[in-house]
């Protein structure tokens, strides 16, 4: 689907914001050239999220003038309008779960191309309660499993791997509230590992057990940077300076997370502390692995996807194969990175 039709399918007020993109002036800075102006707009609300501290970081420290850029910093109601937005070119930058990149891009056609991978796991899982007696997937049988929207591919990947009788299993709609789980309203209830297993013991009482599918062979992504495949190929100098810029605010995240959770308060000044820096640690283990350690944060390849895809097409999760070289690039990791060291300004 081309990108009018897509259009097309969004509403008035939608199409008015789109027309109020401008053009972006190479990055640089310098004396006598100007700022890039940029926005980014991160797909929830201000919390700890990697790709969200990334940002935070770089424009509290002022990294991103250094690299030549004024950012914008805006975050998404949850509605999916930061893609929509981004796809369409009125925001430059935004973040997206890696099986949504591949989607969105076999159906309809969203021209979104992932700059870099902070999930080298996925960030959903499944859990029980730890005095419900199930052990594994298999015990799920019998049992009544939540969605929060439909189920997962993750999901549907857990019962293949382990030979579960999926009618065997009541699965029911939860939408979002974890306390189903404590109610015993469901017996497995999906999660986002890196806030709600915390808000289930912490705030809710409930100790849990987590089945993550990376540790049944399910080739799993989480979050990515994402930019439009037209603004990679018109403004490359100003992706990559962004990329500089929030590489080495996650690099200081890492190395001090105390500093980095007060920095997360700033923009999220209601927010437990407790919670953001449970946050900030869980999605730290999942973004490092050897590739990363071997070449950068935020490192991605062709094989990832690849795997991840096959995935989605075997669970009919998408129509059909997508081409990954074109929902995903590496080039300005490369670029920024030697020897697995940022190049630094």
């Amino acid at each position: 689907m081309d990108l009018d039709r897509w259009l097309a399918r969004w509403p008035l007020p939608l199409l008015a914001l789109l027309l109020l993109a401008g053009c972006v002036p190479a990055a640089g800075g310098g004396a006598g050239r100007p700022l890039a102006k940029v926005t980014f707009m991160a797909g929830y609300k201000p919390q700890a999220n990697l790709p969200f501290v990334a940002v935070y970081e770089a424009q509290q420290k002022g990294y991103f003038r250094e690299q030549g850029l004024e950012v914008d910093v805006r975050h998404s109601d949850g509605s999916g309008e930061h893609l929509k937005l981004t796809g369409a070119g009125s925001v430059q930058f935004s973040t997206a779960q890696a099986q949504d990149v591949l989607k969105l891009t076999a159906d309809p056609g969203v021209p979104l191309v992932a700059i870099a991978l902070f999930g080298q796991r996925g960030d959903q899982a499944f859990v029980v309660r730890k005095d419900s007696g199930i052990a594994s997937p298999k015990d799920w049988e019998g049992k009544v499993v939540g969605y929060k929207v439909f189920p997962s591919p993750d999901y549907l990947a857990i019962l293949k791997a382990n030979g579960v009788d999926r009618s065997k299993i009541q699965e029911v709609s939860v939408g979002f509230d974890p306390r189903v789980l404590v109610e015993k309203k469901v017996d497995v209830l999906p999660v986002f590992k890196s806030n709600e297993p915390d808000l289930l013991e912490h705030e809710l009482g409930t100790p849990v057990e987590i089945f993550d599918p990376a540790d049944y062979g399910i080739p799993t992504l989480g979050l990515t940077y994402v930019t439009s495949r037209d603004f990679i190929e018109q403004h490359p100098d100003v992706v990559r300076a962004f990329l500089k810029a929030t590489m080495k605010g996650l690099a200081d995240a890492f190395a001090n997370p105390d500093e980095a959770v007060g920095i997360v308060l700033q923009y999220a000044p209601n927010e437990n502390p407790r919670h953001q820096r449970y946050m900030l640690e869980t999605e730290q283990r999942a973004a490092q692995s050897d590739l990363t350690r071997a070449n950068g944060l935020g490192w991605q390849t062709e094989q990832q996807w690849q795997a991840l895809d096959q995935m989605l097409v075997e669970l009919d999760a998408v129509k059909q194969p997508v081409d990954v070289k074109m929902v995903f690039t590496d080039r300005f990791l490369r670029e920024i990175y030697r020897n697995g060291q940022l190049q630094w300004p």
